[in-house]
């Protein structure tokens, strides 16, 4: 009682009840509004209004709902009186989205407690050679190392001798003196990147990247602030067959949406099989 009083004396201060303010001896479930023969009740307002938060905010929150079911119930009102009897009834589309959502629903469980989901290598990578042709590279992919240093970072001979050389000694010097002074540091040597990736944080543009990358191993530029050192020790160029690891995630995919279509196929099978065995359907002519 207490909450519903509170709940329309909010109302009352936004303007919203002005002429429907519980008062002692009133009807405990009072109306706060109405669109033709449709009221809403103080009691649809507590599921609205959470515990525990201001009366400004609370008022608002009262003030929004109100406003919002008004214009909700003068909506369907219009429909009510546009549509024809047969266009509202809705019985045969809401059975079919109940069977739909009982099949899905049944699917998706025995999916998740039957269907294998671990996908070994040995599969992703006999997938990858059956079907070389269709993972071909949509653009220059790199492996090697980079570096991003202030205009005025100390030892840059030493620094562009690690870089070219590009060993494992060299990468780690370069680790360890990136970590006093460069603003970025990437050793990539063991993976493919898209040269995109990078080529988009050097203040130099190359038009024809796979042309450029061909006969540039070591690029080395600057700007106002910083110098950027990238060195190339791989270099696969558009066009080329993509490497696995860069495609080894989109072939697991597409070998557990085969498993799931074959799941589903081999399901629907089974309880036709079962339907026919235990007489479970008739066909009249």
């Amino acid at each position: 009682m207490k909450r519903q009083l509170y709940i329309a004396g909010i109302l009352l201060a936004t303007s919203v009840l002005a002429s429907c303010s519980l008062l002692p001896g009133m009807k405990q479930d009072a109306p706060v509004a109405r669109v033709m023969d449709h009221y809403l009740y103080t009691s649809d307002l507590e599921h609205v209004l959470p515990d525990g938060i201001s009366k400004k905010d609370s008022a608002t929150l009262a003030s929004r709902y109100v406003d919002t079911w008004i214009r909700d119930q003068l909506m369907l009102q219009q429909a009510e009186l546009a549509l024809t009897e047969e266009q509202k009834d809705f019985e045969r589309q809401i059975a079919e989205y109940r069977r739909s959502l009982l099949v899905f629903s049944y699917r998706q469980k025995l999916l998740q407690q039957k269907m294998d989901t671990l996908v070994p290598a040995a599969e992703i990578e006999n997938y990858y050679t059956e079907n070389l042709g269709n993972f071909i590279l949509s653009g220059d992919v790199i492996r090697g190392s980079y570096m991003k240093l202030p205009k005025d970072a100390p030892r840059m001979d030493e620094v562009r001798r690690w870089s070219w050389n590009n060993g494992e000694e060299e990468l780690d010097q370069m680790e360890k003196y990136c970590l006093s002074y460069a603003e970025k540091f990437s050793d990539f040597n063991e993976s493919w990147i898209y040269f995109s990736s990078l080529s988009d944080q050097l203040p130099m543009t190359i038009s024809r990247p796979s042309s450029y990358l061909r006969y540039n191993r070591n690029i080395e530029t600057s700007d106002s602030l910083y110098r950027y050192m990238l060195h190339i020790s791989d270099h696969l160029a558009e066009g080329e067959t993509t490497p696995l690891e860069l495609v080894e995630e989109d072939i697991r995919n597409i070998i557990l949406n085969k498993r799931k279509i074959e799941f589903f196929q081999e399901l629907d099978r089974s309880v036709y099989n079962e339907g026919v065995s235990k007489k479970q359907f008739e066909l009249f002519k």
